[in-house]
């Protein structure tokens, strides 16, 4: 591996482990939870209203997509890109009616929607890019240990 590249195969294979998706989840559904309690300070309920269809949509693509890899890989294993182009074709219809019928029945500001939709994504582009942070801190900090005994 090219000295020059900030990630080989061991750093890599510690930024994701089998827990990563769920601590995505729980950090996903705590910050939205956190930006529709701050969005009521506003008092508006169109924006928390598209806050928050944003963020339930954001956090149902997500765990539709991590259930539909699951499923694919232990039960369907042979059969896995037709499996998982059904499911994603069913879920973006199903988003995709959601979505419109929210625009359709309410009024959307569709800056607060887009912020909702794309927590997921700045939750697991946060958690990514702090353990490279901090991994390339651990590489490149050399401080002395001094014996705290003696």
């Amino acid at each position: 591996m090219d000295k020059l590249s900030p990630i080989n195969n061991k750093d890599l294979s510690s930024l994701f482990d089998e827990h990563f998706p769920d601590r995505a989840l729980k950090t996903s559904v705590l910050l939205s939870l956190i930006i529709i309690a701050g969005s009521l300070s506003y008092m508006s309920f169109m924006l928390t209203a598209s806050i928050a269809i944003g963020c339930f949509l954001s956090i149902a693509l997500f765990k539709t997509t991590w259930w539909a890899i699951q499923y694919g890989v232990r039960h369907k294993r042979e059969k896995m890109k037709g499996f998982f182009l059904k499911i994603s074709f069913l879920k973006y219809f199903i988003i995709g009616a959601m979505l419109f019928s929210a625009c359709l029945f309410l009024e959307i500001n569709v800056a607060a929607m887009t912020l909702g939709l794309s927590i997921v994504v700045a939750v697991i582009v946060m958690k990514v890019g702090s353990r490279l942070f901090v991994n390339y801190l651990n590489r490149s900090i050399k401080v002395p240990s001094k014996n705290i005994n003696s």
